[in-house]
């Protein structure tokens, strides 16, 4: 068993070596603009998460005025105040969520983020009172970007996974 536990940490190490270098060639192959545009949206997901002190300054610094946000559907969070007002609820919700980006693909003024968000709904969501249910869900991000700074977020994660969680009995 120790044997092919030994096995199994070698194995992985080597994946992540690979993965690591693969990673590396591809960013190697980045315009100046795509390496400009992925440091951007990985700020935002760095310093500018919810859980993190100051993430509203994050987000004036990097989206320009007339930002829009849209979330699944076809309607528009416009301006970055009202988006910012339009996340705090997610960020109050679950104070503690954290994000773990999977994938990031870029072309051009385009930043895909795939990740996946984990953490207990402590505050009240969208008309859910705080149930402390744990939430684990994937989700994926389209940003496009001019001059550096985003002017569009198109969000998608599985909402009703989510709703569905906070709205259940606790596990025993």
């Amino acid at each position: 068993m120790e044997k092919a536990m030994k096995k199994n940490v070698i194995t992985a190490a080597a994946l992540m070596t690979t993965i690591a270098a693969s990673s590396s060639a591809i960013a190697q192959d980045r315009s100046p603009i795509e390496t400009q545009n992925v440091e951007t949206v990985l700020r935002l997901f760095d310093e500018g998460w919810g859980a993190q002190d100051g993430w509203r300054d994050v987000w004036r610094e990097t989206m320009t005025p007339g930002f829009r946000s849209i979330f699944h559907s076809n309607q528009a969070v416009e301006g970055i105040e009202q988006a910012i007002a339009f996340n705090a609820v997610l960020f109050e919700g679950f104070p503690r969520l954290e994000v773990v980006v999977e994938n990031v693909t870029v072309e051009g003024d385009n930043v895909v983020v795939q990740a996946r968000l984990t953490g207990a709904q402590d505050g009240p969501f969208l008309g859910v009172p705080p149930s402390g249910q744990m939430v684990d869900v994937p989700d994926v991000t389209l940003f496009t970007l001019a001059d550096g700074q985003v002017i569009e977020m198109r969000y998608f994660t599985d909402l009703l996974a989510v709703m569905t969680a906070i709205s259940a009995p606790p596990e025993n």
